[in-house]
């Protein structure tokens, strides 16, 4: 059963941070994709190493000019820039952000490319300012339950690298948008 409560606990603020950080980046910068395995792996250090470690440069390795990024309400974007402003808007407003990953599944191949899909509990305090406005605070989610992201992403080599093309993201906005009401 996993413990769905708020962890005590922030990666960042561990003895060994700078150890695990360094590692997470060594995976990534060295992971070949040649198997769904890998793919499942590099994103789990992906993701830990962009939002816990606040490497938000990272996010332009994978992401490229031509990514498409769907999230909820219709939004949409395109290009690793726009990625990269809005990671870094949800990580000031969350700066000790967890990510727990429940469920991958990886499909495809090193020659036509992988189609990837996670579910993932990420933990969240409103610590810091956000378009929204000041902290309050508050935890995402509802009695101490972190909420739930659900991601799907298409991997294909761009210009020799292995690029994402389009994802799509839902992850409870809403009750982010709560987390900064009185």
């Amino acid at each position: 059963m996993l413990d769905l409560s708020k962890s005590p606990v922030v990666p960042t603020s561990a003895p060994d941070r700078t150890e695990k950080r360094r590692a997470l980046e060594d995976y990534v910068r060295s992971c070949e994709l040649k198997l769904p395995e890998e793919v499942a792996e590099l994103f789990i250090k992906y993701t830990r190493w962009i939002w816990e470690y606040k490497c938000i440069g990272a996010v332009s390795k994978f992401y490229c000019d031509q990514t498409v990024f769907h999230g909820e309400n219709g939004f949409t974007s395109v290009g690793f820039q726009a990625t990269i402003a809005s990671t870094l808007a949800a990580v000031c407003a969350y700066p000790d952000q967890v990510n727990e990953f429940v469920d991958i599944i990886v499909e495809g191949s090193e020659e036509e490319g992988y189609h990837f899909g996670q579910s993932s509990i990420i933990g969240l305090e409103n610590s810091g300012w956000s378009k929204d406005g000041p902290p309050t605070g508050k935890w995402l989610g509802k009695d101490g339950v972190p909420s739930y992201s659900i991601c799907e992403l298409t991997l294909k080599k761009i210009d020799g690298r292995w690029r994402v093309y389009e994802e799509w993201v839902v992850e409870g906005t809403e009750i982010r948008r709560q987390t900064h009401r009185p």
